[in-house]
């Protein structure tokens, strides 16, 4: 076997060597469809970013943000599970020249160097998910201690009513 930046001969074509090349191409466009899906969720959250250090607020739904969790899940899901980056083919393991061509074919693709830098992108998506949910419960917890100093000051007025009510009744 030879290769080179766009071509590789191989010395016998066969229909293990054509399922080992096509198995890496398939892994190479789908990990490109993966990394402009992760590329769209890295614009959204840059824009969220830039509105929160324009305005000092942030405005997003929580039902909005939820999607784009599930979103950055099932993206890294499909790319571990469907498209089987880490997955040896079965080919490969039988014969040693076959995982010659798939990983000669992994590198001239730069599958491992590609689905590295997803992950850092992932990552990056990730750490912006968990400090809007910080942002998110914090408002929820704010809500909540304002409905108890309400309710409080309720209690208040009612015991100083009763009070007042029952020194002016005696």
């Amino acid at each position: 076997m030879q290769g080179g930046p766009d071509f590789i001969v191989l010395k016998n074509l066969d229909i293990d060597s054509i399922r080992i090349i096509g198995s890496v191409l398939g892994q190479s466009i789908a990990l490109d469809h993966f990394v402009s899906q992760v590329d769209g969720m890295v614009e959204e959250f840059t824009d969220i970013n830039r509105g929160m250090e324009k305005s000092g607020t942030f405005t997003m739904d929580r039902k909005k943000l939820f999607q784009l969790v599930g979103k950055a899940n099932s993206n890294l899901a499909d790319v571990i599970l469907k498209v089987g980056l880490f997955d040896r083919s079965e080919i490969a393991w039988r014969d040693a020249k076959y995982a010659q061509i798939l990983e000669y074919l992994r590198e001239e693709y730069e599958v491992t160097q590609r689905f590295g830098n997803l992950d850092f992108k992932l990552k990056f998506v990730e750490h912006n998910i968990h400090f809007l949910q910080e942002v998110l419960q914090n408002r929820k917890s704010d809500l909540l201690e304002w409905c108890i100093i309400v309710l409080l000051s309720i209690e208040n007025v009612i015991s100083i009513y009763e009070i007042v009510r029952g020194s002016t009744a005696t």
